[in-house]
């Protein structure tokens, strides 16, 4: 098992390498949603600290007066922000649905991985997908109401205990739950959408049933191959943390570097969302391919 999945990953890694032209793409998307979210904050900024020497000490040290003033200053504009984020968040994740049907139609089939195949995979899978990732919201929806459910039991339970570290403990496991069942329906989610690509299918709960099926045959494969591809993105994900915060906020060319060290971030997410897509589309062909038994003769 150990050596099987080895070659998984080393191959969804040569499969995601071989098309990365295609995350400079989708971060172009990427940086065009964050501007169209940061353009109206930076007219905010500009209006109120273009004429003004606060800004200059704003970049040493924060001021909260400042801050509060500035919230009160612009409540209006800032009322209209959630809606704002609400309909990009929107948008991203279609964006985001249908670049994930160009990648699983690419690396469905490598000999066409054209920028035109890319787009064509993206159209075709689209709605098919949207589906998906609404049955996908509704699960995390239930999974969300099952944890806030089990918190206030955990709560009705220990209220009148003074065992204050079995009470941690349960809730520790009721986190571990939560980050395990949001697992789980990533996994369905992705091989849904993988299966309906690869068989070319349109039923969806029928596509949702059999990918629930093909996750439990092989459970173990699929979840550790899951877990490694995870434990990848998290591992860039501490080296920012621990190299970001140590980076000094002066002089303003060190912005500039900050700057680059959080594009290079979502550069190397974008790549292992691509790895997530490419190891499933290769687990999911070679684990469900129809076993033809030698003829003897």
């Amino acid at each position: 098992m150990i050596q099987y999945l080895k070659n998984t990953i080393v191959h969804g890694t040569r499969t995601v390498f071989h098309n990365f032209r295609l995350v400079f793409l989708m971060w172009i998307f990427n940086a065009l949603s964050a501007l169209v979210l940061t353009v109206p904050i930076l007219n905010i900024l500009m209006d109120n600290l273009g004429r003004s020497l606060l800004s200059d000490q704003l970049a040493v040290q924060f001021d909260y007066m400042w801050f509060v003033q500035f919230q009160t200053l612009y409540k209006i504009n800032f009322d209209q922000l959630p809606l704002s984020i609400y309909t990009l968040v929107s948008i991203y994740t279609l964006l985001q649905t249908f670049f994930l049907g160009g990648l699983i139609s690419i690396f469905h089939t490598p000999e066409k991985n054209h920028i035109v195949d890319f787009f064509y995979g993206g159209v075709k899978y689209f709605f098919r997908f949207v589906k998906i990732t609404l049955i996908s919201l509704a699960l995390y929806f239930i999974a969300f109401v099952i944890i806030d459910y089990t918190g206030k039991l955990i709560h009705l339970i220990f209220r009148n205990s003074e065992n204050v570290l079995l009470e941690f403990i349960f809730f520790a496991l009721r986190y571990v739950l939560l980050v395990f069942f949001i697992g789980i329906v990533s996994i369905i989610s992705d091989y849904s959408k993988v299966s309906l690509a690869v068989n070319d299918r349109t039923k969806i709960f029928r596509e949702v049933y059999s990918a629930t099926l093909f996750i439990k045959n092989n459970f173990s494969i699929v979840f550790t191959a899951f877990l490694i591809v995870a434990v990848i993105g998290a591992i860039g994900a501490v080296v920012y943390n621990i190299i970001g915060p140590a980076i000094p906020r002066t002089p303003y060319y060190m912005l500039l570097l900050s700057f680059i060290l959080q594009q290079m971030l979502i550069i190397f997410r974008l790549l292992v969302r691509m790895l997530f897509s490419a190891t499933e589309v290769n687990l999911y062909k070679d684990l469900s391919a129809v076993v033809i038994p030698a003829e003897s003769h």
